[in-house]
């Protein structure tokens, strides 16, 4: 097998091992708790994969987790950690929201893909505050990240629950006050499902399941994150500051420019992460719209070793996971803190095979060099 072959199969193990040894560390946890490993697997690979209307419930809970773990890995590329997707996806969710509700009359054609740019701009807009921060002030974009977050949780409940709340709803019963909420969208800016499109092809998916075309949509925009940083002279910019910055800049690249185009296109990802909700299933954003994507997308980017294509994989698996976790629940009263534990163990695993698989490689890159320049030093002169 030819070195750069084996090199490639190093890599593709690696979270092939890590999640293996986490399955192992988790079958301990399972025992204690007085359940049988193999049940327990077993009972979520049948819950998950043996009906056509579950499968789909897995590819839509993966839908925003490819979104997520794609603009993590575009920090992490560049060498920069954007604990932010949190905020940002919050905020480009109530942009989108308020694009949804606000304007009346388009047609689907251009409310739906506007919706989707405010929603791609809020993200965009949040993450500008950080990464200007980073390079005119040198602030670390963790810190301001993490600050910017809990910033948009406090914006968000006040512009739902003061400013745009929806007061045509009625009192909760027994509570005495209305269900903060935004108005309605408008069917114009909701996304349609997939039903349709499967059923050409025999696939009848009940009503219950919301799968949308943000999926495939999903696909598309991983594929073209990839095609950006390996084929495009961004993406080797992105790639050279992201190995060595100092480095990066004695070629003539400028690192700021940068890690500002590099941490918008993320914040830019990170806007649409909550449209899969909004737009399919809630058709309006509350107080209770779903959270933690952000930080699901940090160890879907590291299992995926922020490779935009296996962040396919990796959100899928994710996906599965949370779908098997309500089968051992429901079916075998095993807590849903045992899913939590598994991916734990697996970001863990990944971490720690990764590094060891990195060191490796580049053992064995080292090797070669010094073979090839022993022999280019051996070699007879002309």
């Amino acid at each position: 097998m030819k070195k750069g072959y084996y090199i490639i199969l190093l890599r593709v193990l690696a979270p092939v091992l890590a999640i293996v040894l986490s399955a192992l560390m988790s079958s301990i946890v399972i025992l204690a708790i007085g359940k049988s490993p193999l049940q327990v697997f077993y009972t979520m690979f049948k819950f998950s994969l043996s009906r056509l209307d579950s499968v789909a419930i897995m590819l839509y809970n993966a839908t925003p987790l490819i979104f997520s773990g794609l603009a993590v890995s575009i920090g992490f590329r560049m060498g920069l950690f954007n604990i932010g997707v949190e905020g940002q996806y919050l905020i480009g969710a109530f942009l989108a929201a308020l694009a949804g509700f606000s304007i009346k009359g388009l047609p689907a054609v251009i409310h739906l893909p506007l919706v989707i740019l405010c929603g791609a701009l809020g993200g965009m807009l949040w993450s500008f505050i950080p990464i200007f921060l980073k390079v005119k002030r040198g602030v670390h974009e963790v810190i301001s990240t993490i600050m910017l977050n809990y910033i948009s949780y406090s914006l968000i409940h006040y512009l739902i629950a003061d400013v745009f709340i929806d007061k045509s709803q009625k009192l909760i019963q027994g509570l005495g006050s209305i269900l903060a909420r935004t108005p309605k969208l408008s069917p114009s800016a909701m996304m349609p499902k997939l039903h349709g499109f499967l059923g050409l092809f025999g696939l009848q998916l009940p009503r219950h399941v919301y799968l949308n075309w943000l999926f495939p949509l999903g696909i598309l925009t991983a594929a073209l994150v990839y095609y950006l940083l390996m084929y495009t002279p961004f993406g080797f910019e992105l790639r050279a500051v992201g190995q060595n910055r100092e480095a990066a800049r004695t070629a003539g690249i400028e690192p700021e420019r940068v890690y500002v185009i590099g941490f918008l296109l993320s914040g830019a990802l990170a806007g649409l992460v909550g449209l899969s909700d909004l737009l399919s299933y809630f058709g309006y954003m509350d107080m209770d719209f779903p959270r933690n994507y952000g930080f699901d997308g940090i160890a879907v980017a590291l299992i995926a070793q922020n490779h935009p294509l296996g962040i396919i994989f990796s959100a899928i698996l994710f996906g599965f996971l949370k779908r098997g976790a309500e089968g051992i629940q429901t079916l075998m009263g095993v807590p849903r803190e045992m899913v939590s534990i598994l991916q734990a163990l697996m970001i863990m695993s990944i971490v720690v095979i990764a590094k060891l698989m990195n060191d490796y490689i580049k053992r064995l890159e080292k090797k070669e060099e010094m073979m090839v320049c022993s022999s280019e030093n051996s070699s007879p002169p002309a």
